[in-house]
């Protein structure tokens, strides 16, 4: 959230709606691992180029995780103002009301793309394709072999959903979506196109690129994280292709190219920064007609000024309900911002939203943490809550008024819509009862949780009940299920080697809360992991 005391400076003159933009997205990359921020290791000649190409922002900061860092990116908004505050458990889900940056430019003629990670939900009305997304080329929940993705998937050789369809694919991760992405540019050279690309690299888990890593081996590097140093390169490697291919199809001056990272990293680089700087990640912007080569802003921004700041520079109407403030006017190199800038980052990372947990607040020359306590970020983050005692209080009761205008959690409940469309729920998003998020969880099998879901039409429901996602064919080892949505009940036997369970029930429209258990020999009971539903009739 940003609380803006003064308008803006004097802006140049908006450009034309034609403009493309390309979004480069990476996961969980510390702010110094490219080459030209001072890491000892990894080269990074291709995103160093273009930062001097372009504006550095050097003091850009991001939500902690990825689902708020990625919603705050696409909405402009602080993702409490709509109920994102962890990454699984329901609230990691993008609520349908919120238009994002490719409604926006698909309402304004452009095509659009997303190719990798979403992290935003994945089905109806959340998933990319519903959300102004034409194309859409993703891997399942948070990074790559996650409970969400598909069944045995890892950067090499992966599954993933093209519009929907789960399809195979050949190659590394960053390589696959990269290539994806300049075929979409291609296709589309002579339209105007917004292009996000998202890698799942580098979230864990760390895997070799077999190339890169070879690469950074004879350079004689033997020690340290190699498999990480070898996606940092290889997504360089990348960034390289798809800038070439711009240059290629004569679109480099008519392209907004933006270079970020999400969130940092958790621990490789946070341990060694003070704590105003934990939340900071490298963002970097090159569009030629706009943008004086070799600029550096160290103005306070963050990920909920992308959005607007997109729609300012393409003449698209900028909504009056953001958080964020266009950056068009740091631009030129030339004007800084003229107030007292407080940006609010927080992510309670829990279901329930907690006051002041994992909360921060950030001005040009202060921070304030959970403790309350007001730090000089001049001045080696000295303990001044007592000096400026009116300054303390402002900045508090910016989060107190931030705090009180948000909506109750339960009118911010995203329920998974069924009887539209094909839906498959996955238990990363049982808004009650566990969390389970990871492959861990199917080897235990002791985890039970709830979806929120709203059946559309009155019908009967077929409802394919699994353990493992239905690609994996794996038996379940139960020897019954049990179905609960509202007051409608369903139960059936399973065989020794069924991979699946089929019930069907006749629902009225509705909002329910859905609960499932398998049942094995032992007396165990657990909680379906996934749901495939299909309205019959």
């Amino acid at each position: 959230m940003a609380i803006n005391f003064s308008i803006y400076p004097q802006s140049p003159t908006k450009l034309p709606a034609s403009t493309n933009i390309l979004i480069i997205l990476t996961d969980n990359q510390a702010y110094n691992e490219l080459s030209f921020k001072g890491h000892p290791i990894v080269q990074t000649p291709h995103i160093d180029k273009l930062s001097k190409e372009g504006i550095d922002f050097t003091n850009f900061h991001a939500p902690a995780y990825c689902s708020p860092s990625r919603a705050a990116l696409l909405t402009g908004r602080h993702p409490l103002r709509y109920g994102i505050h962890n990454t699984i458990g329901g609230v990691s889900i993008l609520h349908k009301r919120e238009k994002t940056l490719a409604n926006f430019f698909k309402d304004a003629g452009y095509k659009t793309a997303i190719f990798g990670k979403w992290h935003l939900g994945m089905s109806y009305p959340y998933a990319p394709r519903f959300r102004g997304f034409e194309e859409s080329f993703i891997h399942g929940g948070g990074g790559i072999g996650q409970l969400e993705d598909a069944h045995g998937n890892t950067h090499i050789d992966a599954h993933y959903w093209h519009n929907g369809k789960l399809v195979p694919s050949k190659g590394y991760s960053s390589d696959i979506l990269f290539d994806k992405a300049i075929d979409f540019i291609e296709k589309n050279k002579d339209k105007p196109f917004f292009c996000f690309v998202s890698t799942p690299a580098t979230h864990a888990p760390y895997q070799e690129h077999p190339e890169a890593a070879k690469r950074i081996r004879a350079r004689g590097i033997t020690t340290g994280n190699i498999a990480l140093y070898s996606m940092i390169e290889n997504i360089d490697d990348c960034v390289g292709k798809i800038l070439k291919k711009l240059d290629d199809l004569k679109l480099k001056d008519n392209t907004i190219v933006i270079i970020a990272t999400d969130q940092g990293s958790l621990k490789r680089f946070r341990d060694t920064q003070p704590k105003d700087l934990h939340s900071r990640v490298f963002y970097m912007m090159r569009y030629p007609k706009a943008i004086k080569p070799s600029t550096v802003n160290n103005d306070l921004t963050g990920m909920t000024d992308v959005l607007p700041t997109l729609l300012d520079l393409c003449d698209i109407e900028v909504p009056n309900n953001l958080d964020g403030r266009s950056l068009r006017p740091l631009l030129s190199g030339s004007k800084n911002w003229q107030d007292e800038r407080i940006i609010i980052l927080q992510c309670p990372r829990n279901r329930k939203r907690t006051k002041w947990k994992n909360a921060k607040l950030i001005t040009p020359n202060y921070y304030l943490d959970a403790s309350k306590r007001l730090y000089d970020r001049s001045k080696q983050l000295a303990d001044v809550t007592q000096q400026i005692p009116e300054i303390h209080q402002q900045i508090l009761k910016t989060y107190e008024d931030f705090w009180k205008s948000l909506e109750s959690e339960n009118q911010l409940i995203c329920r998974h819509e069924i009887g539209l469309n094909p839906t498959r729920l996955c238990a990363m998003d049982w808004y009650k009862g566990s969390s389970p998020w990871n492959r861990n969880s199917q080897k235990h099998k002791k985890g039970r949780g709830t979806w929120a879901i709203e059946v559309t039409q009155d019908g009967r429901y077929r409802f394919e009940l699994s353990h493992y996602s239905l690609e994996a064919k794996k038996a379940i080892e139960a020897t019954s299920v049990e179905i609960n949505i509202g007051d409608s009940k369903a139960s059936t036997k399973l065989l020794s080697n069924d991979y699946s369970a089929i019930v069907e029930l006749d629902l009225k429209a509705g909002t329910y809360d859905m609960n499932t258990l398998f049942h094995d020999q032992s007396g165990t009971k657990w909680g379906c992991l996934f749901a495939y539903i299909t309205l019959i009739k």
